[in-house]
């Protein structure tokens, strides 16, 4: 019997490193960030967010690269919520049906549509507002 990585631990090991090697942008600064020891998370309340618009802003953390299925989910799970994984794919396809993702291969991304849906509805709404009269 060979020692062949079983399919948990190589995708665990894939998700780990991955995760690691994402770090969000300054434009997601205050809201999704990276812990010292590598791990992301969302700083908002998880409630602030809708299961499709924290989908949204991992890949606009990600953006231009495309993230595959499982590392969407894993990073989802351990940043914002658990989600079974037929609730995201079932986001992920509202998103591709608004023309907000695209879709290849098991692999997203935001679209330009989802890029304008990210940077002018939902960062807007998550911001401190800095002038109150």
């Amino acid at each position: 019997m060979s020692s062949q990585p079983t399919m948990s631990t190589t995708l665990g090991a894939a998700v780990e490193l991955s995760a690691q090697n994402f770090a969000p942008g300054e434009e997601l600064s205050g809201i999704l960030e990276t812990t010292p020891d590598g791990k992301l998370h969302f700083t908002i309340p998880f409630d602030r967010i809708s299961a499709k618009e924290a989908i949204g802003l991992i890949l606009y953390g990600s953006n231009p690269a495309p993230m595959e299925d499982a590392k969407l989910i894993e990073l989802l799970g351990t940043s914002w919520k658990a989600v079974k994984d037929n609730v995201v794919r079932a986001r992920i396809s509202e998103l591709r049906k608004e023309g907000k993702l695209i879709a290849e291969a098991g692999r997203y991304s935001l679209s330009g549509a989802g890029v304008q849906w990210i940077s002018q509805e939902v960062l807007p709404k998550l911001r401190p507002t800095t002038a109150q009269q």
